[in-house]
């Protein structure tokens, strides 16, 4: 998960069509081997990323909000409402990049999906931006790769080895 929330946005799990306005909303996938691509355009640039990463049980269900903080320090998510598999929200960042974007996450328990299309801010010019990012599940990780996905996540989560 941490390639895509580095990418964009990060960035689901109710399933059930609801228009309630939630605080937040969290995603639940399978853990094992997923197959990451990301397409992001800024300001008509187009740029693309694929990788493989494995996806530790501590790590298979996340927040929305935490796909934002985890994208950059100052993003949050806002107006989030549950759709069927997955949510509608919006993104807004005030750290080092600033800008606002709708996003959609939809997922499944081996799949997740986010689109998302706003402003950002270059300098003193806004220019458009848009991404879609999907992430599918390629099956179980070798030993060795969740040995290193573990411990890269005790690193970047001190506090996780107490509990």
């Amino acid at each position: 998960m941490r390639f895509l929330i580095s990418a964009a946005v990060a960035l689901a799990v109710v399933a059930g069509a609801t228009a309630d306005t939630l605080k937040d909303g969290s995603v639940q996938v399978t853990p094992g081997k997923y197959k990451w691509l990301q397409e992001t355009s800024l300001a008509g640039v187009p740029l693309k990323e694929e990788n493989l990463e494995c996806l530790i049980p501590e790590e298979a269900k996340i927040t929305l909000s935490k796909l934002a903080a985890d994208l950059q320090k100052g993003c949050g998510v806002s107006n989030v409402r549950a759709i069927k598999g997955g949510y509608l929200f919006k993104l807004t960042c005030t750290g080092k990049t600033t800008g606002t974007a709708d996003a959609t996450l939809l997922h499944t328990d081996k799949s997740m999906t986010i689109h998302a299309k706003g402003s950002a801010d270059l300098g003193p010019i806004p220019v458009g931006f848009s991404m879609k990012a999907q992430a599918t599940y390629q099956g179980a990780c070798t030993p060795d790769e969740i040995a290193k996905a573990k411990e890269r996540y005790l690193r970047e989560n001190p506090g996780a080895a107490a509990q």
